[in-house]
């Protein structure tokens, strides 16, 4: 049997307490509760994938995913690790309707494909920046939770935030107000995770404006079918309108900037996986479009997978990687390459992603 062959294949589930419940304006989380997928070469190495699950916004469930996992799992056993993208291939066609699945096995294949190469995933991406530095969101909450949470990060060295909005106007600019108070002359994003109308989100810019805070980009303000809110709002604000929710697959970003409909596009790689991925980033910077590197509510193995892609490939304008500063203890480990003030040092990275799950429960 050739070493790189796949011998064994695990699933098993990730869960950990979040110092705070992540709230934004179509759910809440007040604990992670994930998957982590994981594969072994007969050689004795291993890669490993985590499955972000955001039922409150893409409808998956654990249940499902880790199902879909374990058959992933059946599907890549004794296949060669050396023909990685066939066994990517694969995996695109049999989880299409599961895409936090799909990410997992993904990752684990590239993280498995990486080490038996002895290179980091960032250099298997092209090594384009070896720094990246993070966001970091204040929540859907009150005015001086916000306050005091923008104190602490800014204090820890973070100099760009990102709002979440969408439940009560008034209450978003008292928050943007204490964000601004907390870390004057810092960037400001700002999400709405699909909560306005085009014309709401008008106005609700216009006056954030006129009160002296212009956000660098606008995350998804409208519904993710709303195409011609998002027009609207690319024709009409002087900031990057961002889509997110609308970008849910290369056909959608596809006929997204055909149409001119945003400047902007986050990527995610649990709801395009590494494939659609690296497609969406080729168009967008074919048409001079601006780019995020998002993730769902992810530990450290997801967030450093995307920090390597992003830093990799290059050409990003927002880094949104900020979750594994909201987890208590995921478990896992090697993630030192990522700093307190959230900036990754992927050129730290020796193979593959650099971050291994500690024994689970």
């Amino acid at each position: 049997m050739k070493d790189t062959v796949i011998k064994r294949c695990r699933t098993e589930h990730l869960d950990a307490e979040l110092f705070t419940p992540f709230t934004i304006s179509t759910g809440s989380h007040k604990s992670l509760e994930n998957a982590v997928f994981s594969l072994e070469a007969a050689c004795g190495a291993r890669g490993y994938g985590e499955a972000a699950i955001a039922t409150h916004i893409t409808g998956e469930t654990r249940a499902a995913t880790v199902k879909n996992l374990r058959r992933a799992g059946a599907l890549l056993a004794g296949r060669d690790a050396a023909d990685y993208l066939g066994a990517l291939r694969l995996l695109e066609s049999e989880l299409d309707g599961n895409r936090a699945a799909l990410a997992a096995a993904q990752m684990a294949v590239l993280d498995l494909a990486c080490r038996l190469q002895g290179v980091s995933l960032w250099r298997f991406f092209g090594a384009r920046a070896p720094r990246l530095k993070t966001d970091v969101t204040v929540v859907i909450g009150g005015s001086a939770a916000a306050y005091d949470f923008t104190l602490k990060m800014r204090r820890r060295g973070f100099r760009i935030f990102k709002i979440k909005t969408g439940v009560d106007m008034d209450e978003d600019f008292r928050r943007l107000e204490a964000v601004r108070k907390a870390a004057p002359g810092c960037a400001v994003y700002l999400d709405a995770n699909c909560a306005y109308t085009a014309e709401e989100a008008e106005k609700f810019l216009k006056e954030l404006m006129r009160r002296g805070i212009r956000p660098e980009v606008v995350e998804q303000p409208v519904k993710k079918d709303d195409v011609d809110g998002l027009a609207y709002l690319t024709r009409r604000l002087p900031m990057p309108v961002c889509a997110d929710e609308s970008a849910y697959s290369l056909d959608d970003v596809f006929r997204l900037l055909r149409r001119k409909a945003v400047s902007a596009v986050n990527i995610k790689l649990t709801k395009l996986g590494f494939l659609r991925a690296r497609e969406v980033w080729a168009l967008a910077r074919a048409k001079g479009i601006k780019l995020m590197m998002g993730e769902m509510l992810e530990s450290e193995l997801s967030s450093a997978a995307s920090a390597h892609f992003a830093g990799g490939l290059g050409g990003f304008d927002f880094i949104d990687l900020d979750t594994p500063f909201f987890i208590k203890a995921s478990g896992m480990r090697g993630a030192s390459f990522l700093s307190k003030d959230g900036v990754y040092s992927l050129d730290r990275v020796k193979a593959g992603i650099g971050v291994t799950p500690g024994a689970r429960r």
